[in-house]
């Protein structure tokens, strides 16, 4: 794609934005059905240290995010490449795509028609990210990549974890290799939690979508629209 003149994007975050249902969860699904429940449990559990100290404000939401994703590699790790794309197409059309939110995907609808570049960024894994954009025909999508070795996969991420400062980072090296000339002050970006501020700060148009405290009081600072079901 290559652009002669300004666009306005539109950039969406995908869990607690687009839809409510978490990767994480999905794969974990996915694991206890097919003979992983062992794996699965142990996933869960090595979060709960760190869930309960971020509860506390020790840990931040952001690092346990970034574990949380992280480690989901883990519930993958020795399939072959149609063992995972098989995992990667449960998880994404199965569970993900039927949690949609309502009224973003309206807004997601809305964009289109106005012939906005849709993008999408997300901290789950890249090919679950990339059956969504398809299915949302997005034109271009950011994540976490998995890693594969003699056609594996193993327990580690193949890209940093696209979350945090990461999240704008990626998005706009996917602009980049799409080519386009964004017109960033006039463009959009919706994401749900603090941790995605410097990705809504991207776009001059930022909307959060049921914010988490922390971006709820930035946004009411900032005068940012915030947008909820019902």
């Amino acid at each position: 794609m290559v652009s002669s003149t300004p666009m306005i994007a539109a950039i969406f975050d995908i869990e607690g934005t687009l839809y409510t249902n978490p990767m994480g969860r999905g794969f974990m699904a996915y694991a206890a059905s097919h003979g992983r429940s062992l794996r699965s449990n142990a996933y869960f559990g090595s979060l709960l240290p760190l869930f309960c100290l971020s509860k506390l404000g020790i840990v931040s939401r952001e690092s346990l995010n970034t574990t949380a994703i992280a480690r989901m590699a883990w519930l993958i790790q020795g399939y072959d490449r149609r063992e995972a794309d098989a995992a990667f197409a449960w998880v994404a059309e199965q569970f993900i795509l039927p949690s949609g939110h309502k009224s973003v995907l309206e807004r997601w609808e809305h964009h289109r028609r106005a012939g906005h570049l849709l993008l999408i960024a997300s901290g789950g894994l890249a090919p679950c990210v990339r059956r969504i954009g398809a299915a949302l025909q997005a034109a271009g999508t950011a994540g976490t990549e998995i890693e594969m070795q003699d056609g594996r996969c193993t327990a580690q991420t193949g890209s940093p974890v696209v979350i945090g400062r990461e999240k704008a980072v990626r998005t706009l090296r996917l602009v980049e290799q799409l080519g386009a000339d964004v017109d960033w002050p006039a463009s959009y970006a919706y994401a749900d939690s603090f941790h995605d501020l410097a990705f809504l700060e991207l776009a001059g148009r930022p909307t959060a979508v049921h914010p988490d405290k922390k971006l709820r009081r930035i946004a009411a600072e900032r005068g940012w629209p915030v947008l909820e079901e019902g």
